[in-house]
Formats: C-alpha cells, sequence, structure tokens
C-alpha cells in the first residue's frame, strides 16, 4: 500500500494510471507497460471529444500529461481524474489542458 501512495504523492501520473489499469484487471495488465503517457497513448485509439466514455484517455500536447475521464458534471462537462503535483494529490479536473483524447484497446479485448 505504501509504493501506491508514494506514486500519487509524488506525481508519477502516467504510473497512476498504469496502477489503475493493474488494479482493475486483477493485476493482469499494464497500459503503456510502464513506458509512460507516449507510450500509454500508444496503446490507444484516437476518438472524438463527444464520444468519451468514463475510462477514456486524456493527454496534455506531446503526451506530457495524462489523465482518465471519470465522468461528467451536472453541466455535461467532461471530469477528469489525474495526479496533480502541485496539489501533492490525484485530483478530479475539468478539460484544461488536455488537448487529445482517445480509448484503450484494452477495453475492445
Amino acid at each position: 500500500a505504501g509504493e501506491n501512495l508514494e506514486i500519487v504523492s509524488k506525481g508519477y501520473l502516467s504510473l497512476f494510471v498504469d496502477w489503475v489499469f493493474y488494479n482493475q484487471s486483477g493485476g493482469s495488465y499494464v497500459i503503456g507497460h510502464g513506458g509512460g503517457a507516449t507510450m500509454q497513448h500508444s496503446y490507444c485509439v484516437d476518438i472524438s471529444w463527444a464520444d468519451a466514455q468514463p475510462g477514456d484517455l486524456v493527454f496534455y500536447p506531446d503526451n506530457s500529461h495524462v489523465g482518465i475521464v471519470g465522468g461528467r458534471d451536472a453541466n455535461g462537462e467532461l471530469l477528469i481524474i489525474h495526479c496533480a503535483s502541485g496539489y501533492n494529490n490525484v485530483v478530479v479536473t475539468g478539460l484544461e489542458g488536455f488537448t487529445s483524447i482517445s480509448r484503450p484497446r484494452y477495453y475492445a479485448e
């Protein structure tokens, strides 16, 4: 449990996403195989923002940050779960800074 908290507290955003996929799959899958946001993006298919569903991944330009679509707020705006080192925590925010959205191929397997 301690290393899970370290991943979050140090803002290792792509490791957080790996950790989520690892845990939801019962330990059988790590998206991106530990290679960071660029590798995670390579295991996805780009989709339109209108097709966004919980579990899709969103990326900053140049894959410099990654988040997970968590749902929509009361106004229908996307809510994104991601690590924010400035807050030393996992946060839920809007789309600020995220410029692309993709669906992990894992969901089709």
